[in-house]
């Protein structure tokens, strides 16, 4: 009996196993064969306007070729804000490419190889599918972890639907994970990995690298595939991703159910609704648990399944009226409302050298996520650090509504105004600014030498 299973574990679990049987070594290889030629290598240079100027900096990650026109997907936080990328193939060629689209909120982005350089064919990696994934399955990671190239790194699918909350953010900024699950997997994933692929033993790619962890030992996290071909899909047909959003916020209903008389566990709880939004429009409040959509029956007992509810949502065409029937306090009522696009989650952003912060337009989303009475003015971004703005008392997520009192109403307006007193010489600039729902002036005392190097 004990023969039997030490046998079982040795050729079941790859991970613990010294010397993989041969069988599981050979399938490694060939995976890895089909994989690793269409494996990319990327170099972009990103802009960054956090510290209160902009900053470029060169960074490391990962994609892989999926289209023969040398289309090659990878994370949105490695190229959605690059403003140069150059990506070292398989034969170690270096190309130029340029970025097609992305969509933070599932963290994938598409970039567009210039084959005008490059002298050989390139390869083109299968995807497979992500619902068929099974824990305990072996993967492959594949890609530059600490910009170590061409790297294969081997373990298990720990989970297929880890949750983490919308409130989780991207380096850009942005929110991500919002209508996606995640595939744990205790193969090695480093910095640098992000965008590359991982593979299951027929070599084919069931998930986009995303996430490591540095909290704990053998956790990464990969986008999984069939979230993956949607997005790139959308991308190639009309380079972004197109969502509908009624203003909706949800909570798992698991041990609330009683409280709020949901009956044999089904329904999606409705926790908040944003201002202004569609779902507001009709009425609906938190504490109605929705039981379907458009006559399909919904439910998230458990947080897992809460972004299969949103993307149910987020997948109608923008201005579609949908029926959802709603139990509020032990009555079911009916209610129809009618979607609308999801606009930009952040806005253009923009430096104001001599003056020594930046800023970006207001988004409606951006609007609701700070609790704004509307999108008029500019949000701050960064200050920098001794600056003028930073002397005079400015502060990140400030929001500029005057500028020598002149009401600025976009970054239009503001980079107008901005270039008209850098052009008169002005060196003292008041900004009435808004704070935490009060207003505070900021006065900005300019140095002469400072605006000059600053405009060099």
């Amino acid at each position: 009996m004990v023969s039997v299973v030490f046998s079982f574990l040795l050729l079941t679990s790859l991970a613990v196993s010294a010397v993989p049987p041969a069988g599981i070594q050979q399938y490694i290889y060939d995976a890895r064969d089909k994989v690793m030629p269409a494996l990319v290598h990327i170099q972009p240079v990103i802009k960054n306007y956090q510290t209160g100027e902009l900053e470029k900096q060169a960074v490391i990650g990962s994609g892989v070729i999926f289209h023969p026109d040398g289309y090659v997907v990878t994370n949105y936080h490695v190229a959605g804000k690059a403003e140069r990328i150059i990506c070292t193939l398989f034969d170690k060629e270096l190309v130029s490419a340029q970025f097609v689209g992305g969509d933070p909120l599932t963290d994938i982005a598409v970039i567009k190889l210039n084959l005008d350089e490059h002298r050989g064919p390139i390869s083109v990696a299968e995807f497979g599918d992500s619902d068929s994934v099974q824990v305990g399955q072996h993967v492959l990671a594949m890609g530059s972890p600490l910009s170590l190239s061409r790297s294969v790194s081997a373990g298990v699918v720990s989970t297929k639907d880890r949750y983490f909350s919308s409130e989780v953010r991207l380096p850009s900024g942005e929110r991500t994970g919002r209508y996606n699950l995640w595939i744990q997997t205790d193969a090695a994933i480093n910095p640098g990995n992000s965008g590359g692929p991982l593979v299951d033993l027929s070599g084919r790619i069931i998930g986009i690298n995303s996430r490591a962890t540095m909290l704990a030992n053998n956790l990464g996290f990969a986008i999984p595939i069939n979230i993956v071909k949607e997005v790139t899909s959308a991308i190639l047909a009309q380079g972004k991703v197109t969502r509908s959003w009624i203003g909706l916020h949800c909570q798992a209903l698991q041990e609330l159910e009683d409280y709020f008389g949901a009956k044999d566990y089904n329904g999606v709880l409705i926790s908040s609704i944003d201002p202004g939004s569609p779902a507001e429009a009709v009425y609906l409040k938190a504490g109605d648990i929705i039981l379907e959509v458009d006559g399909v029956a919904v439910s998230a007992r458990f947080v897992e399944e809460l972004p299969a509810f949103y993307a149910m949502i987020a997948q109608k065409k923008p201005g579609t009226e949908i029926s959802l029937k709603v139990l509020r306090d032990e009555e079911v009522y009916s209610f129809k409302v009618t979607t609308k696009q999801l606009g930009d989650l952040q806005g253009e952003d923009f430096e104001c050298k001599s003056w020594g912060f930046t800023v970006k337009a207001i988004t409606h989303q951006m609007q609701i996520e700070n609790q704004l009475r509307d999108t008029a003015g500019v949000y701050v971004v960064g200050v920098k650090m001794t600056g003028p703005a930073d002397v005079g008392g400015l502060r990140r997520r400030d929001v500029i509504k005057k500028v020598n009192k002149e009401t600025i109403s976009d970054l239009s307006s503001f980079t107008s105004r901005y270039g008209h007193l850098e052009e008169s010489g002005e060196r003292k600039v008041l900004l009435t600014v808004g704070r935490n729902g009060a207003t505070r002036f900021v006065l900005l005392n300019i140095d002469k030498r400072q605006g000059d190097t600053a405009n060099e």
